[in-house]
């Protein structure tokens, strides 16, 4: 670890670990090893680390909960600073203003209970504010998006910038933030809400929701969600008669659609080999089961990219 860093944290009372095994500290449990974990409490503490590190010209890694990101085991990032601590929001009339950490599944489920609309789906999202603002998150037609009414942003050179939602140009799980149009690192948000014309039909949809994701996708762990974004199959005899297969065996009650269309897949493109760490539930899902699912993994991006046009990752890969 930099004595200059060390010097500057001990100093500023920020919280910091050295020699970090990532696989302790990510979703998925995966990572080399982090020369410094910093771990800032408030956005004050998250301004000033960051304002060092710009000025200090050190490359640092910023993450949340990290529920979209693999580390490869070759990623051995110098700095790394978790947002998860910046977790306090404020309210003031229709207005909430967030810190960057705050965790999106304990907001929606507080604003929903306040009696808010426009969250109810997001009551078993993972991630953070920031990330679900970056990603352009979203589910069951809700979205921190669109309830955003402005962010304030630590750009490189130390100064801070309100941006609109206008600005941030989303589009489909993107943002200018994502698409590196934009630059620097985002320190809170503020939401715009509304009241909900009937609470308990809130609550009975985020219960509803709640199920389907049981129902139809993987449980948190050892996964980051939906793999790729604006999957769009190919057109072509294999695809066809996966879906065909899929279909008809889902009528006969063998298994599910999903599951039957994952099996077809696998066998029509050659790939049975990665069976185990493709989700039954759904095929655009990556199981990291064991170690050697970072093995697997590439060779599942290229079965993807057979089947899909243009398939592109929604997760972020650090290697």
């Amino acid at each position: 670890m930099n004595q200059a860093l060390k010097t500057f944290l001990d100093s500023s009372h920020i919280e910091y670990e050295t020699d970090v095994a990532l696989s302790q500290k990510t979703w998925i449990k995966t990572g080399g090893t982090c020369g410094c974990w910093i771990i800032p409490h408030d956005v004050t503490q998250l301004t000033e680390v960051c304002r060092w590190l710009y000025r200090e010209k050190q490359q640092f890694e910023i993450v949340g909960q990290t529920s979209n990101i693999f580390f490869h085991s070759t990623s051995n990032p110098a700095v790394v600073i978790c947002t998860t601590r910046v977790n306090d929001y404020s309210q003031e009339g229709d207005i909430v203003t967030c810190g960057c950490g705050v965790n999106v599944m304990r907001l929606s489920k507080d604003l929903m209970e306040q009696g808010y609309a426009g969250v109810c789906g997001l009551t078993s999202l993972p991630g953070t504010v920031a990330s679900a603002v970056v990603g352009n998150a979203g589910c069951f037609k809700c979205s921190i998006t669109a309830l955003l009414q402005s962010l304030n942003c630590l750009l490189p050179d130390g100064t801070v910038k309100t941006y609109s939602r206008e600005e941030l140009r989303f589009s489909q799980r993107s943002s200018a933030f994502k698409r590196g149009e934009l630059k620097g690192i985002i320190l809170s948000v503020r939401l715009h809400l509304e009241n909900a014309a009937d609470v308990e039909e809130e609550k009975r949809k985020a219960a509803r929701s709640t199920q389907w994701r049981k129902r139809n996708q993987e449980g948190p762990a050892k996964n980051l969600g939906s793999t790729f974004a604006l999957l769009k199959m190919r057109k072509n005899l294999r695809n066809i008669t996966a879906v065909c297969i899929a279909h008809i065996g889902s009528k006969l009650k063998i298994a599910s659609y999903r599951c039957l269309l994952k099996q077809s897949l696998l066998r029509l493109y050659g790939y049975h080999r990665i069976d185990a760490y493709v989700s039954d539930k759904n095929v655009n899902t990556f199981v990291w089961r064991d170690e050697q699912a970072e093995r697997m993994f590439p060779i599942y991006k290229e079965m993807m990219n057979k089947i899909y046009n243009h398939a592109t990752l929604e997760i972020e890969e650090k290697i």
